[in-house]
């Protein structure tokens, strides 16, 4: 899966595709040409500084109380001083924005990778390949209809800010995963939730590449099968399979080598960011979707190694560095919000949002588990949290370039308005809501 999409037009329509294969080009931000703007060099250090102590300090103080890290964030970015210009920061510096929240996923999702103890199966992984393959594009669908019906907009971009909105988040939902590698914290909910926020990030990205492309017009036949075929099939079973191979490789590798020399000997869990980017960069390579090779190779990592302590150190680095950046780029969506990011949002886009958070994903969630002889509290549950937040940024930056002007500030206004109601909704509730779903779960064992 690349970082950037490229459109293509020979002899047809244009069609959307991947394009790992070009060289990547240096990342450009606008820059501070406007006089007025008051984020200095110095200023964004100190700012910088102050964001990464409260990722640190601050949870210490939320214990026990409904407030969450992540709402402190976005207040804590309101407060920051204007960058300047007419866009708001996540429509000005969108390219930015797509490299940090790309890092950030890149590190969430071998942390989701990493905590899962079960071991792979096909029908021990069960409720997770329900969520996937039923939920999610149940999901998409309900999302895409509500946009068609209350915002007006075209099949394409419909489908887009669906597919945009419909991965649950791995950064921000990590108080209803699972716990440390080999904590034994894992019921069939929280389970689920980790397995599904580490895979349906990369999963969404087809159908991503599928809203932008029929946005720009019809595919035609050749544009249905490239699509099927390249963005979807390959894209995923690719990236699936280049996980497992270069977890393979380095396992064999690490076995060859005395143990004084093994990796784990290092003591450092900041080889988890090396993993990742190695597995990332493989899948990319090959035009293969980076984030399912990432959280593949996690997985396949604890299948192929029974060492808990390590894993844990690995688990511990990433979610220290998916912290930190989490709460930069929620200081970022703060400071749009009182610079024009929701300036034209009305009751139509209130009423989308909550139809996205609590109305799509249950009812999915209801249809996608009929059968599946999973618990009441573990259905319900597995509905109820449905978090959106850094993936839905990531996805809304990535198109930026691909649509018009007013197209792109329209739908980054729904997304970011989506993951803000997102943040302070289930920050308040996700503490009380786990903890009863846990208090079910006991009373019926």
């Amino acid at each position: 899966m690349a970082g950037r999409i490229a459109v293509y037009a020979d002899c047809g329509p244009p069609f959307i595709v991947a394009s790992s294969s070009r060289p990547r080009l240096p990342l450009h931000v606008q820059p501070r040409t406007n006089p007025d703007t008051s984020m200095t060099p110095a200023v964004t250090m100190m700012v910088g500084g102050i964001l990464v102590i409260l990722a640190v300090w601050v949870p210490l103080f939320l214990r026990g109380i409904p407030l969450s890290l992540p709402m402190i964030a976005v207040v804590a970015g309101a407060a920051l001083p204007s960058v300047g210009g007419s866009e708001h920061p996540l429509i000005r510096y969108s390219g930015l924005v797509e490299a940090v929240t790309q890092f950030a996923l890149i590190v969430a999702v071998i942390g989701a990778g990493l905590k899962i103890d079960r071991r792979f199966s096909l029908r021990g992984w069960t409720s997770t390949w329900r969520l996937l393959l039923l939920v999610m594009p149940l999901t998409i669908a309900a999302i895409a209809l509500s946009a068609m019906w209350l915002l007006g907009l075209s099949l394409g971009l419909a489908i887009f800010l669906a597919s945009a909105l419909a991965p649950t988040d791995p950064v921000l939902a990590a108080n209803v995963q699972t716990g440390e590698p080999g904590t034994g914290d894992e019921d069939e909910t929280r389970f689920a939730l980790t397995s599904e926020a580490g895979l349906n990030d990369g999963l969404a990205y087809p159908f991503v590449v599928l809203g932008i492309s029929l946005a720009s017009g019809p595919l035609g036949e050749s544009g249905w099968e490239r699509w099927a075929i390249g963005s979807l099939a390959w894209n995923v079973v690719g990236g699936a399979a280049v996980g497992a191979a270069v977890a393979s490789a380095l396992v064999i590798l690490n076995d060859q080598v005395r143990e004084p020399f093994k990796l784990r000997s290092s003591g450092s869990g900041i080889a988890a960011v090396g993993l990742a980017f190695l597995a990332y960069g493989c899948a990319e390579l090959v035009e293969a979707n980076g984030f399912i090779a990432v959280f593949a190779e996690a997985v396949a990592i604890r299948n192929f190694v029974p060492s808990y302590a390590y894993s844990r150190r690995l688990n511990h680095a990433s979610e220290e560095f998916e912290k930190v950046l989490m709460v930069m780029i929620l200081a970022v969506l703060g400071a749009s919000v009182w610079q024009g990011l929701l300036a034209g949002i009305g009751w139509r886009e209130i009423a989308f949002a909550a139809i996205a958070l609590v109305v799509a994903r249950p009812l999915a969630t209801f249809f996608g588990f009929l059968g599946s002889g999973e618990t009441a509290s573990t259905r319900k549950a597995v509905g109820f949290f449905g978090i959106r937040g850094i993936a839905s940024l990531y996805y809304a930056s990535l198109a930026v370039p691909h649509l018009p002007q007013g197209t792109a500030s329209h739908l980054m206004s729904i997304i970011g308005l989506t993951v803000l109601a997102s943040i302070f909704f289930f920050g308040v509730t996700a503490d009380t809501a786990a903890k009863f779903c846990s208090g079910k779960a006991q009373k019926r064992n």
